[in-house]
């Protein structure tokens, strides 16, 4: 005859704890390694903000993409209604936003009120 010290209910109750402590230091190491990752991409950022080119002029294609918005609404809605600070480049006859337009309007800047 075999001794036992455990019951099966007892051995019922252990395997659950076993199991809780083993998810609750996973979900400790995940949490650290999310932290660790979470600082390397705000460091990738700080990076490529101070690498970012500015400059003079930029297209409605490059604001539209800055802002999330179709090309269509860009040149139509915003620079042909007098939306936002742009002109006609000489050469090309398209569209053109000066560079603090753009830096000002991808920050959430206001738009021009529309004309009557």
């Amino acid at each position: 005859m075999k001794p036992t010290n455990f019951s099966p209910e007892s051995r019922a109750v252990e395997a659950p704890d076993l199991h809780v402590d083993v998810l609750l230091q996973s979900i400790l190491v995940l949490g650290q390694r999310l932290a660790a990752l979470e600082e390397k991409v705000s460091d990738i950022h700080q990076v490529v903000l101070s690498q970012r080119v500015e400059k003079e002029w930029y297209t409605t294609t490059e604001l539209a993409e800055a802002m999330g918005k179709s090309q269509y609404t860009i040149q139509e809605r915003w620079c042909n209604d007098g939306r936002i600070e742009c002109e006609k480049d000489p050469e090309s006859g398209k569209w053109r936003i000066p560079g603090q337009e753009f830096r000002r309007l991808v920050g959430g800047g206001a738009f021009k009120p529309r004309k009557k």
